[in-house]
């Protein structure tokens, strides 16, 4: 899917120039901000947040250091605070009053604390497949890991003792890791490989770390769970029946929070946007024509 924008630009911050773009002109609405995980991919993925832009307004934008945003590098950056304060600088230049963050994977972990910082400034969140505890993340993914086979849990033991990330043999585990539980349903659209292409490899590992199953990064001993209760707007979890994000720990999610509902869709895995695009946007349709009429 490719919708050209109605405006585009970029915002000023203290690391460099985040570059947005926004469909939908609707000003006195909460806009739907679309926030991207990885860490490290570009706006391009979650494309599909456009065609919503007939009830909200819709905005994505690429974090410091990704796709069309400038890349200074500078590691100092590379923190939840300074992507939660980005944030909040394209909202205020863009002149909303209020947003409904639509973050992926580590999109989620930012949009979460976005709306534990700035309750008043969140009308709603939608989190997809989000990552609220690197450690139940990590305690999921070797669950997930269990279920390979003994030659490739192996291979990530061998290879994670000793720290040899590189070995061809750990990068295949992660291979076949990753079409289990992150895409196993359908071609790679061209928006979704766009965002491959511009992928920032090294703040993925600074961040998160060197696969979807190792976390040793600066979040690796975040946990946002101690705060859950605090987010007071409406929340809508979305994932996928084989997601690394499981199902059962965002329904757990889900239940310590005031006013969240969890819907799984069926037969995809980490990136339900791309692999059944119209189910993913009928649900997240529904969930913003129910909730901001």
């Amino acid at each position: 899917m490719w919708i050209d924008p109605e405006i585009a630009g970029y915002v000023d911050g203290p690391g460099g120039r985040t570059w947005y773009r926004q469909n939908g002109l609707q000003p006195t609405r909460a806009a739907v901000l679309g926030i991207t995980g990885g860490p490290g991919m570009s706006h391009h993925y979650l494309m599909a947040l456009a065609a919503l832009d007939d009830l909200q307004p819709v905005v994505l934008y690429d974090q410091l250091d990704t796709g069309n945003s400038d890349r200074p590098g500078d590691r100092s950056n590379w923190t939840i605070d300074y992507y939660v304060d980005e944030i909040e600088r394209v909202r205020a230049a863009l002149g909303f009053e209020r947003l409904i963050p639509a973050g992926h994977s580590w999109g989620g972990l930012l949009a979460y604390e976005y709306a534990l910082k700035h309750p008043d400034r969140t009308a709603g969140l939608i989190l997809v497949s989000p990552c609220l505890s690197a450690e139940r993340w990590s305690r999921d993914a070797q669950e997930l890991i269990a279920g390979l086979p003994d030659y490739l849990q192996r291979l990530i033991r061998e290879c994670e003792a000793d720290n040899d990330f590189d070995n061809p043999g750990y990068q295949h585990a992660n291979e076949v890791f990753m079409k289990r539980h992150v895409r196993r349903k359908g071609d790679r659209p061209p928006h979704h490989a766009r965002s491959g292409e511009l992928f920032n490899e090294a703040l993925y590992n600074f961040i998160w770390g060197p696969s979807e199953f190792t976390a040793r990064g600066v979040i690796r001993d975040y946990d946002g769970l101690d705060r859950i209760g605090e987010v007071s707007a409406p929340v809508l979890f979305v994932c996928g029946e084989h997601d690394e994000a499981r199902p059962d720990t965002l329904r757990a999610f889900a239940s310590m929070m005031k006013d969240a509902t969890v819907v799984e869709i069926p037969e995809v895995a980490h990136l339900s946007f791309v692999e059944d695009e119209p189910a993913f946007l009928g649900v997240v349709r529904d969930f913003l024509e129910r909730r901001f009429p």
